[in-house]
């Protein structure tokens, strides 16, 4: 069986390593998109990344992948898969959680940095202020804040976890109703803009799909307090933008956090650029280390056993 890789951001050596238990699965990688019809010439499986299913990648999938009855997508999301094109009559699978735990730190990062006045404090500080008594009634804390999560999938309820050990009251917004463990209180969507208005900090961990487009909608945002904050780590997409620069620009908002951006990367004129009470990181809540160990390559291969198998897969997001 032929496994083909395309990941130009990430190295494949630890999927090769892992491969070597499977002397009967040749893994062929695609160091750039030209290479991709010869990765997948006779290839039953890729291994690849959202990021990296741009147009041209994506249109050589659709052409070159004849024989291809999965794609193991190395990530949570596949919304630009979904935009560019997937092929028919095959089984898409994700790596949802593999890097909760990291997004779920980022969204903590976001947070501590906006009620903490992070962006006060680094201005004072490339100024040599010590600004002290000025600062100091800018300083908040998590503690008793009320967190609203749209959005309980695996990295939801990893930020309500972390959230819990900041003793914030937590309730999450999902089609599910039960209520997963670190979570107060699970509302549907159709609450969404009323717990808005009740939000201190309203965020935003939703799988990007037809479902959740705009879900952060200018009501939703106009409902929320002065003091309140939005913080966003799942996608652009889910979000009216120019309905929150509005909110952020007149001060109906106290600040955002934003990890994604409706249009990636943001121009240099963005006027998100400008406002002094955003905090812009370029989409990197995934990065950093390997954490409790969970790999992408281990991920893959459990799957990989129980397609050798016959068995249904985990992790099945779609069939085309």
């Amino acid at each position: 069986m032929k496994v083909a890789y395309f990941n130009i951001y990430r190295d494949p050596s630890d999927i090769r390593e892992a491969l070597q238990a499977y002397p009967d699965v040749d893994l062929a990688v695609a160091e750039n998109a030209a290479e991709l019809p010869v990765a997948l010439d006779g290839a039953e499986v890729i291994l690849v990344a959202n990021r990296t299913y741009t147009e041209e990648p994506a249109r050589a999938i659709r052409e070159h992948g004849k024989y291809l009855r999965w794609i193991a997508f190395t990530t949570s999301g596949i919304d630009k898969a979904r935009s560019n094109g997937l092929p028919d009559g095959v089984i898409v699978t994700n790596m949802a959680g593999l890097r909760a735990f990291a997004v779920a730190e980022h969204a903590v990062f976001l947070m501590l940095a906006l009620v903490r006045s992070s962006r006060a404090n680094e201005r004072a500080q490339q100024a040599h202020d010590w600004a002290r008594i000025p600062m100091t009634p800018l300083m908040d804390n998590l503690a008793g804040k009320h967190l609203v999560i749209a959005g309980m999938g695996a990295i939801g309820q990893e930020i309500a976890r972390k959230a819990k050990a900041f003793d914030m009251r937590v309730t999450g917004v999902s089609r599910g109703s039960a209520a997963p463990e670190h979570v107060d209180r699970m509302a549907s969507r159709a609450e969404l803009e009323a717990l808005a208005a009740d939000a201190d900090i309203l965020l935003a961990a939703a799988e990007a799909n037809e479902d959740t487009f705009g879900i952060i909608s200018r009501a939703v945002i106009d409902a929320m307090q002065p003091h309140a904050y939005f913080v966003n780590i799942a996608r652009g997409s889910l979000v009216d933008e120019p309905a929150l620069i509005d909110a952020l620009r007149e001060r109906r908002l106290a600040g955002a956090g934003l990890d994604v951006q409706e249009q990636e990367p943001v121009p240099p004129d963005h006027p998100l650029w400008l406002l002094d009470n955003v905090i812009l990181t370029p989409h990197l809540g995934g990065s950093g280390s390997g954490g409790l160990g969970v790999t992408c390559a281990s991920l893959f291969t459990r799957n990989l056993d129980l397609w050798i198998a016959g068995k249904p897969l985990e992790q099945i997001v779609l069939r085309t």
